[in-house]
C-alpha cells in the first residue's frame, strides 16, 4: 500500500467514525441502535464509496473523488 493511499484510508476511516459516533452508533451492541442512525450511516458510506468510483451512485461535484479542473 502507497503511504499516499494509507493516509486516504486513514483519513476516511477517520470520517466515517465520527460520523458513527454523531450518530451514536458506538455501542458494543450495534443491533440495538435506532434503526434511523444505521440507514443514515449506511447511506454515508455508499455515497463515499460512490464519490470515490468504487461502486455506481449520482456523481457530485465537490466530492473526494472529483477531477480536478485545469490550468489557472
Amino acid at each position: 500500500m502507497s503511504p499516499a493511499y494509507a493516509v486516504w484510508v486513514n483519513d476516511l476511516a477517520v470520517y466515517l467514525a465520527a460520523e458513527a459516533r454523531r450518530l451514536g452508533l458506538e455501542s458494543d451492541a450495534p443491533e440495538h441502535a435506532p434503526p434511523e442512525a444505521v440507514q443514515t450511516f449506511a447511506q454515508l458510506v455508499l455515497h463515499e464509496l460512490a464519490a470515490l468510483g468504487l461502486i455506481q451512485g449520482n456523481e457530485e461535484l465537490g466530492c473526494w473523488a472529483a477531477p480536478r479542473p485545469g490550468g489557472h
